[in-house]
């Protein structure tokens, strides 16, 4: 019995076991998305541009973004004020950690809004046209083959879910 017990605690240590590497996606240089976003009575639209200006396989945040953002705003209002919609733009800082395809991302820049009144369109309401700091925090799976998938929560993107392709 001690024969068998030894044999195979030297079969053990001598077995040779190899892993698989952690598979590295290389950051696509550009990428375009559209994303939707909600809160309860606020809604928001936007088309986005990415463009790779740094990647640090090394440190905590590998890749890091330009982003240029273009869309529509709408609030939700039934007392017949003004609307609060208008057109949003921005232009920022996207930074992606993780080097596979599932990336925790963080953003900040300014933006724009532009208050528009669909009711009445001669009002002019470019005194409501601000500046805003444009914040968001969430989650981004960017495959090898161009397919993007982002969630997350912002300020001026709400609750938002989007879908694009990078190259």
């Amino acid at each position: 019995m001690r024969k068998y017990f030894f044999l195979i605690l030297i079969c053990l240590f001598a077995i040779n076991s190899y892993s698989q590497e952690n598979a590295t996606i290389k950051p696509e240089k550009n990428v375009v998305h559209g994303s939707f976003g909600t809160f309860i009575l606020f809604f928001q639209g936007q088309i986005t541009y990415d463009r790779l200006l740094v990647s640090k396989p090394e440190d905590f945040f590998k890749s890091y973004y330009l982003t240029a953002k273009g869309g529509r705003h709408a609030y939700l209002d039934f007392s017949g004020s003004r609307s609060g919609s208008g057109y949003l733009t921005s232009l920022g800082l996207t930074a992606l950690t993780g080097s596979g395809k599932n990336h925790f991302e963080i953003g900040f820049g300014l933006g724009y809004f532009s208050e528009t009144n669909d009711e009445n369109p001669d009002e002019d309401f470019s005194d409501d046209s601000r500046f805003f700091p444009q914040i968001s925090i969430g989650y981004r799976k960017q495959s090898a083959n161009g397919f993007m998938f982002r969630t997350g929560i912002g300020v001026a993107e709400w609750a938002y879910v989007g879908f694009g392709y990078s190259f």
